[in-house]
């Protein structure tokens, strides 16, 4: 499930190319490093653009305003911290046209983990979302989406053939 959801939040937010943002009853906080704080705010616009509102909170802290509408509320500062990481190892700026890793990061939060409880209409929904996508056959990691088991395949795990 996490997989074939993280393919097609991934899709949805390259084919948008921005994530709806949802402001905040209770904004966050997040103390980076000099290193991360710094890129976080030379990249605000960008930040901006995949649904994140972030403003210089004083020292090396930042205050997360907004944040995409399908990260859940625990996942916001991960993510936050996941990207100020990232764009310290980049060592540069993030690029509009370079937003992939953004969009698979803000993804993969915000996919139904392992162990989520998920209704058969919710499974069905996602099944045929993925269904609906052009050639998606692995997540952003590389991971199958899904794969196709033959009658043989299906007997053999059942003892059936000979």
């Amino acid at each position: 499930k996490h997989a074939a959801h993280e393919r097609l939040l991934y899709e949805e937010l390259k084919k948008k190319r921005s994530s709806a943002a949802q402001m905040l009853l209770s904004p966050h906080t997040v103390t980076l490093s000099r290193e991360e704080y710094a890129a976080i705010m030379e990249n605000k616009p960008l930040l901006k653009d995949a649904g994140f509102e972030v403003d210089d909170f004083g020292g090396l802290t930042i205050l997360v305003r907004a944040a995409p509408t399908y990260l859940r509320e625990e996942d916001i500062v991960p993510t936050v911290e996941e990207i100020a990481g990232k764009l310290i190892v980049s060592k540069k700026e993030v690029l509009p046209d370079r937003m992939d890793w953004l969009f698979h990061s803000i993804a993969c939060r915000a996919a139904i983990k392992a162990g989520d409880k998920t209704g058969a209409e919710e499974a069905q929904q996602l099944a045929e979302r993925v269904l609906a996508l052009d050639d998606v056959r692995y997540c952003p990691h590389g991971r199958p989406v899904a794969f196709v088991l033959t009658k043989k395949e299906i007997e053999k795990q059942f003892g059936r053939l000979g």
